[in-house]
């Protein structure tokens, strides 16, 4: 009760001063606005890396599996550890081929890439994916790009990344000729493997390697001649039915022997670094000006000091010892620092949690893959914000509330 009535009359009532108001104002807004952007922009940032995670998670498989010695198609879609998974139900698996391509147009450009050779079942769930996301990004309206079986590219038919057809400067309907990267190595005169194919479908996976860098097509009926082709790997794509099981399945499948086992966070893990380092920078800059605004209540709990000697020394006659006063301001500075961060704190939530409910669509483009801000609230951040700002609110109010204690009431009472 004391500590509160001394908040009132020493800080916001005219009796305070018209300075000391304004300082503490300016204090508490310059705090909600720190905690208020803070918090917005690393759920927003929540949100962004979460839309990421989920394309690439709508697009890649669980699990990647190659076993080295075994270049075999038949020997692999019999081996053990295509057994061991499959003896989950909810579990999807199917052997892959990938290869290093030169691809040639007609009009003689040329343009490096991966061609990588799916299963019937893995083109199909591959395109429905793709039809999900191109639905959604259209607002689940049809999509222009409407997706059907027919559109599994068939005998000498591929599929092929928006960005990579922009370079190239080709089109749906096209060919193009592919040739194996090794044929670079012959002797002049010697004729390198090349195979033409027809563009079947120019896709966008919101993706950029896949877009830039990938063809399609369906294993064994496209690209026959690279079988025996120096960078042409196979291996096994794994869809869990519990994705949660990830680590626990790689941890398993590696105890076979010469079983190599990636997961899509191993496959992405440079990307999901930079996002990692992205949100600890600007959280950490964020993070600061929040501090600096914060260091505002040192100027008034100083200010408050040096102008009420007379009161302080006044508690002290009244029996107040030197801890009890300390402590008395060091409460009235936490309590101006706490309206402040729990004004940001319930504003900045308040605002993200309508950003995930309704994103704000700032445009509509195919050139850019998010065209819309999201937002993820993770309330262990809303803790913790408390928890430290807290901290920092009652140390940061000790420190001048220090200096109370060092009033003596004979010096202050004296009449000059």
């Amino acid at each position: 009760m004391l500590v509160g009535h001394l908040f009132s009359h020493f800080i916001f009532s005219k009796r305070a001063g018209s300075l000391i108001r304004r300082i503490a104002w300016l204090s508490v807004i310059g705090i909600s606005v720190s905690v208020t952007a803070f918090l917005v922009v690393l759920f927003v940032m929540n949100g962004m890396n979460d839309s990421i995670k989920k394309r690439i998670l709508g697009l890649e498989p669980h699990l990647y599996i190659q076993v080295p010695a075994v270049q075999n198609i038949t020997v692999l879609e019999n081996h053990p550890v295509l057994q061991r998974v499959l003896e989950t139900p909810e579990n999807k698996a199917a052997v892959y081929e990938s290869m290093d391509v030169i691809i040639r147009t007609q009009d003689g450009q040329f343009r490096g890439g991966i061609a990588r050779g799916m299963s019937k079942e893995s083109l199909e769930h591959f395109i429905s994916q793709l039809q999900k996301m191109d639905q959604k990004k259209q607002g689940n309206q049809s999509s222009v790009y409407f997706w059907d079986p027919a559109d599994i590219p068939a005998e000498g038919e591929i599929v092929m990344g928006i960005d990579l057809a922009h370079s190239l400067g080709v089109f749906e309907g096209d060919f193009v000729t592919m040739v194996a990267p090794t044929g670079l190595l012959l002797p002049p005169g010697e004729t390198p493997k090349f195979e033409r194919v027809r563009i079947k479908r120019i896709v966008t996976t919101s993706l950029a390697d896949i877009d830039a860098q990938y063809i399609f097509y369906q294993r064994g009926k496209s690209l026959r001649s690279f079988y025996d082709d120096a960078s042409r790997k196979v291996g096994i794509e794994v869809w869990l039915g519990d994705d949660s099981a990830i680590n626990k399945y790689k941890d398993d499948l590696q105890k076979f022997d010469g079983v190599v086992v990636e997961t899509w966070m191993d496959r992405n893990s440079a990307l999901l670094y930079a996002l990692r380092l992205e949100k600890l920078s600007i959280g950490t800059f964020l993070g600061l000006a929040g501090m600096i605004a914060a260091s505002s209540i040192l100027t008034v709990l100083a200010l408050l000091l040096s102008q009420k000697r007379r009161d302080i020394a006044i508690l002290r006659t009244l029996g107040f010892s030197g801890s009890q006063t300390v402590k008395t301001f060091t409460q009235m500075g936490f309590i101006l620092a706490s309206i402040g961060v729990l004004t940001g704190v319930i504003l900045g939530t308040g605002v993200s949690l309508y950003i995930q409910a309704n994103p704000i669509t700032l445009f509509q483009s195919d050139i850019y893959y998010d065209s819309s801000i999201p937002a993820l609230v993770d309330w262990w951040l809303v803790f913790g914000v408390l928890i430290v700002s807290g901290f920092i609110a009652w140390f940061g109010s000790y420190l001048p509330a220090r200096t109370s204690a060092e009033v003596s009431p004979s010096e202050a009472l004296r009449v000059k």
